[in-house]
């Protein structure tokens, strides 16, 4: 005696058309980027500082270094510069596109008027 063929559960077909909708969303996200020629854009960082604190004889002033472009820096190195002419330089290993990744500048005099740029970047 034969027996008969069973059927894929429905179950199985549902888990199966929704790992090929991920897949294909994955593969669309990736030609995307490899294809709208964000590549060859540079990385556009803007720095923020916070509120300076008061770290013993010493002030810290905390800042956010924004990438706004969709691709990678590496290495940023974040300058800090205060009226009387004191500085401070920070590097930032990695800031992803699109991201957002903070660090800290410490200065021997109270940080009024300080000023943030980015120096500079490699690319990864």
């Amino acid at each position: 005696m034969a027996k008969a063929k069973a059927k894929p559960p429905l179950l199985e077909w549902l888990a199966s058309a929704i790992g090929l909708l991920l897949t294909l969303g994955v593969m669309a996200a990736i030609a995307r980027d490899a294809f709208n020629g964000s590549a060859e854009l540079a990385p556009d960082i803007d720095v923020v500082a916070r509120a300076p604190e008061q770290l013993g004889g010493r002030w810290l002033v905390r800042f956010e270094a924004h990438n706004r472009a969709p691709t990678t820096a590496a290495q940023v190195q974040i300058e800090g510069t205060l009226p009387g002419g004191e500085t401070s330089v920070a590097t930032i290993d990695y800031i992803p596109g699109r991201s957002t990744r903070g660090g800290g500048l410490v200065f021997s005099q109270r940080p009024d008027g300080v000023r943030l740029r980015p120096l500079g970047y490699q690319d990864p």
